[in-house]
């Protein structure tokens, strides 16, 4: 039976002391000794004494490490043990610094044995159980990959999902939102060796701009205590997307190790995630070649239609469970077959997470079950490549919207001059720039376009779902009518219905005819910042009674875009409402504006960007952050006067009830 400890000190006196202090019964080893413990089984942990110049010591765990390791890989389940080196304090750094491969704790001694004793018994003690936290995200990982790849069955992912292949390298391919991220956490799951700090998963997203130690040291949060970890796996999101240079270096890492004292771990596993091929590889040869121990390709979503159907009905199923709590729930939503046709005959350009985006987005806006065709929510706002520019600007990760961190000196909501006017800066000639305010500019080519004449259907389209839902309404209360015509409450009940039906269709015609009726817009400066406190203050009221937080931050010192005061505010007016509309109670919106200055050479123009971000408050549930889609044709006004000053706007939501909203405008 393999002991449970072994004690390694090339001091005998040293090994029994130590042995005494353990109790039990460890084995004891003599490092300088090339062949010792070399035959015995693997053991819970390995206590190594360090002294001199380190050198027994380093040689005999380089070997007895790299063995155990093996031996783990061998048989799945079986986790790698525990390393403690024992140093002097005032070698314990050194001890550290060379020691960098294993994960192993450094104990400095000082002499106490009681200390040592304690110390000992309690990385002993250690539990590698998972932690809830820990076993609930595993939980929620399987489960996305069953919804979204459960009919994968490709060979090669049987091939990868071997424990004894756990340690090459892994490349996955395929179209953005086919789930290749979620497939590599998927398979370093697989090939975990069971104990929640025996491996550990960190990933960087890549990019032009990354240099090869950015990437390095982006890893390191996600990494905690690296020395905890018996094994790390490092993926590389979007592989292809770096630099040939960074690229290769990549590929030289993954083939002779990382740069000393940065990545540690018993065992290292790289893997990365690269586009489909047939669209252009940008990959290089030498990191393809680096990364070729297993390579998946996923194919999109249009090769794989007999998935549409049930990606969409799990996806139903598991947004009811979120809605719930995460608790048990025998909810179900059905959907019917002309919505199912319907989600068939759509391109799926963003794949499974476009799909999945679509019924959460639906079951979000309304309670009806089945789903109809007519109920399906596909993207309210095509984000544009705004969404890949402008929002990336605003994102730590890849594809994640970034958190408006509001302890950044930010303002409460500021009373504002209701009678300040709009224009900012004097009207004096002589001043820096005021030619350039007063006319427009030159690089201005397109043709003057007033908002009404753009985008038509995606007006049009938010036009038939505000219209299209009290309509519906109305006439379902028409129909009982003459059955219960005898029932003063139905009757009441009608009554407020056609009500608060007809002014929703009011406040659409109206907003429609104020759009229909706006010009070109004018090319002045227009103070943003001040327009947006004064837009604030007149919210000041509706504010309070919500018991909503607003918080802005301003640009004062260059507040200006280029565009016309009244269509600027009758836009941002409906922004700012639709905005403060999403909030529940407690909930709070976080506003700011900055200024992007011209590019070095001119090619990009100066920018005005507003960025708001809201969140629910405690009480809401978990289709916060998707309610923009219940009334679009707020946005859809937002921006048709966005375009029509030549600026851009992008939406974005996410399950942890949060929504972005971020608007460019050129600026002066």
């Amino acid at each position: 039976m393999a002991a449970s400890f072994w004690i390694v000190h090339r001091d005998a006196r040293w090994r029994e002391a130590l042995r005494r202090l353990v109790g039990g019964v460890p084995l004891l080893g003599d490092p300088t000794d090339a062949g010792a413990l070399a035959d015995e089984p693997a053991p819970r942990a390995v206590l190594l004494g360090v002294g001199g110049d380190f050198e027994a010591e380093l040689a005999w765990s380089h070997r007895t490490a790299a063995r155990l390791a093996e031996a783990a890989v061998a048989s799945p389940g079986a986790a790698p043990p525990c390393w403690l080196v024992l140093a002097e304090p005032r070698d314990a750094d050194e001890a550290r610094r060379l020691f960098d491969g294993l994960p192993a704790d450094v104990l400095p001694f000082s002499g106490d044995l009681a200390e040592l004793r304690a110390k000992l018994r309690a990385a002993l003690a250690r539990r590698t159980a998972a932690a809830l936290s820990e076993r609930r995200q595993r939980d929620q990982l399987s489960a996305r990959f069953e919804r979204w790849l459960g009919d994968y069955d490709a060979p090669e992912l049987l091939a990868a999902s071997d424990p004894a292949r756990r340690s090459l390298p892994l490349l996955v391919r395929g179209e953005p939102g086919t789930g290749r991220g979620l497939l590599a956490r998927y398979l370093h799951l697989q090939a975990g060796t069971g104990g929640a700090e025996a491996t550990c998963f960190a990933s960087v997203a890549g990019g032009p701009d990354l240099d090869a130690h950015t990437l390095l040291a982006g890893l390191v949060p996600e990494m905690g205590n690296p020395r905890s970890s018996q094994a790390l796996t490092v993926c590389v999101e979007e592989a292809d997307t770096l630099t040939p240079a960074v690229q290769r270096r990549l590929a030289h890492w993954i083939e002779t190790g990382p740069p000393p004292g940065v990545l540690h771990g018993a065992s290292l596993r790289w893997m990365a995630t690269a586009g489909d091929p047939a669209g252009g590889d940008r990959l290089e040869p030498d990191l393809a070649r680096a990364l070729a121990g297993l390579v998946l390709v996923i194919p999109p979503l249009r090769e794989r239609p007999e998935a549409v159907a049930r990606i969409a009905e799990a996806t139903a199923v598991a947004w009811l469970g979120m809605r719930a709590g995460g608790r048990p729930t025998r909810a179900t939503v059905r959907i019917a077959d002309d919505a199912m046709a319907a989600l068939h005959a759509h391109a799926w350009p963003g794949n499974a997470r476009e799909l999945e985006a679509v019924v959460r987005r639906t079951l979000a806006t309304t309670r009806k079950d089945p789903i109809r065709a007519a109920d399906l929510v596909f993207d309210p706002l095509a984000v544009d490549s705004l969404a890949g520019s402008a929002l990336a600007h605003v994102g730590d990760d890849a594809g994640q919207p970034r958190r408006a961190r509001i302890d950044e000196a930010p303002q409460q909501i500021a009373v504002g001059d209701e009678d300040a006017p709009a224009a900012g800066p004097p009207s004096d000639p002589a001043a820096p720039g005021a030619a350039a305010l007063a006319a427009p500019r030159d690089d201005a080519a397109a043709p003057a376009t007033t908002p009404a004449e753009l985008p038509l259907l995606r007006l049009a389209g938010a036009v038939a779902h505000e219209v299209g839902n009290p309509l519906v309404g109305i006439r379902t209360f028409a129909q009982m009518l003459p059955g219960r015509f005898d029932d003063p409450e139905f009757r009441q009940q009608f009554a407020e219905r056609v009500e608060a039906d007809t002014r929703r269709i009011e406040t659409v015609v109206d907003t429609l005819a104020r759009l229909g009726s706006l010009p070109p817009p004018a090319r002045d400066a227009v103070d943003v910042s001040g327009l947006v406190a004064r837009l604030l203050q007149r919210q000041r009221q509706r504010i309070q009674e919500g018991r909503l937080v607003v918080l802005e931050e301003l640009d004062r010192e260059h507040p200006h875009a280029s565009g016309d005061a009244e269509q600027l505010r009758f836009a941002l007016g409906l922004l700012l409402d639709e905005a403060l509309s999403w909030l529940t109670e407690g909930g709070d919106l976080y506003v700011a504006t900055t200024y992007q200055p011209a590019g070095p050479a001119g090619e990009d123009g100066a920018r005005l960007r507003l960025l708001l971000r809201s969140r629910g408050g405690p009480g809401l549930g978990a289709d916060t952050g998707l309610r923009l889609t219940e009334n679009t044709l707020a946005i859809a006004a937002v921006e048709a006067v966005v375009r029509a000053h030549q600026g851009s706007l992008a939406v974005e939501s996410s399950e942890a009830g949060e929504t972005l909203v971020l608007i460019e405008l050129p600026a002066p």
